[in-house]
C-alpha cells in the first residue's frame, strides 16, 4: 500500500498494486473468510475497495483462477473452488517436460506411491471407498476406445488413492496425474501389455475388497512393474517422445482430462 499523505499535509487514499489487490484476497480466500463456493464480490465492488481499475481487477482475476483458488462463470461471477488432488498436476507436467521424465522415472515413483496406496486402502479404506473403486474398476473393462481405457485406468488408481485416507497421498498422486494418464495411453496402445496388466485391476480390487493388506500391495506392485518387463526401448526415453511415436496427440492429454 502507499502515499500515506499527500502534498498539503492532508490524508491521501491508499493505493493498491496488482500484486497487493491479489494477495489480499488470496489472504481472504486461504483464511477461511471466503469459503469453498462462496461469491466473490463484483468487478466494480472491487474496484471501488481496491481504487483500481477494471483492467487491474481482471488480471487479479485471472491470476486467482491460474493459481485454482477460484473458478469464473461469465454472467455469474468468480467462485471460490474447493482444492482439487489434481491442482498440481499441469505445472508438475510441464517440469516433467524440461526434464526428460522417462517411463522408468515413473514407474520407480509409482511404485513407491501406489504400494502403499493400496495396502492403506485395504486397511483404512471405508466401504463407500472401496465401491468406487470397484466401480472404477468395471467402467475400465467395459471401455472400447483409448481415451475411455485410460481415462478409467486413471480413475482406478486415483480411487485407490483417496481410499488410502491419507490426503498427502492423494495429492500426490493427483499431482502426476497427467504423466500416468500419458502412461497408460502407452500402455493400452500396446495389447501385450494390456493383456498383462489388465487382470491384476481385479487382484487389486479383490485384495482391498477382502482388507489384505499385504496382497494389495503386492498385486500393485506386480501391476506396476510390467512396463520394466514389455516397454523395451521405450523405458528410458523421454515421455513426450514415446507417446509421440505410438501417434498419440500430447498436447491433447490436458484437454482428455479435464
Amino acid at each position: 500500500m502507499a502515499s500515506p499523505s499527500a502534498p498539503n499535509g492532508a490524508a491521501r487514499v491508499p493505493y493498491f498494486t496488482q500484486e497487493q489487490v491479489l494477495s489480499q484476497i488470496e489472504q481472504r480466500i486461504l483464511s477461511g473468510t471466503l469459503a469453498v463456493g462462496d461469491r466473490l464480490p463484483s468487478e466494480r465492488a472491487l474496484c471501488t475497495e481496491y481504487k483500481v481499475s477494471r483492467p487491474v481487477i481482471r488480471e487479479v482475476l485471472r491470476g486467482l483462477q491460474e493459481r485454482g483458488y477460484i473458478d469464473v462463470f461469465p454472467g455469474r461471477g468468480s467462485f471460490v473452488r474447493e482444492v482439487a488432488p489434481s491442482d498440481l498436476a499441469r505445472p508438475l507436467a510441464r517440469m516433467a517436460q524440461r526434464s526428460n521424465v522417462t517411463a522408468r522415472h515413473l514407474v520407480s515413483a509409482r511404485t513407491m506411491l501406489e504400494c502403499e496406496a493400496a495396502a492403506m486402502a485395504a486397511k483404512n479404506g471405508s466401504d463407500e471407498q472401496v465401491a468406487v473403486i470397484g466401480d472404477a474398476l468395471h467402467r475400465h473393462q467395459a471401455a472400447r476406445i483409448l481415451p475411455e481405457m485410460a481415462r478409467t485406468d486413471l480413475e482406478f488408481h486415483e480411487a485407490v488413492a483417496q481410499a488410502s485416507t491419507n490426503p498427502v497421498i492423494a495429492v500426490m498422486f493427483g499431482a502426476i496425474r497427467s504423466l500416468v494418464y500419458g502412461l497408460m495411453l502407452r500402455s493400452l496402445s500396446d495389447r501385450k501389455v494390456t493383456q498383462a496388466g489388465d487382470p491384476w485391476h481385479v487382484a487389486i480390487y479383490d485384495a482391498i475388497a477382502a482388507r489384505d493388506a499385504d496382497k494389495a500391495r503386492a498385486a500393485m506392485a506386480e501391476h506396476l512393474r510390467l512396463a520394466l518387463d514389455y516397454y523395451g526401448e521405450d523405458l528410458d526415453l523421454p515421455l513426450d517422445d514415446v507417446l509421440t511415436a505410438w501417434g498419440i496427440d500430447v498436447s491433447r492429454i490436458d484437454h482428455d482430462l479435464a
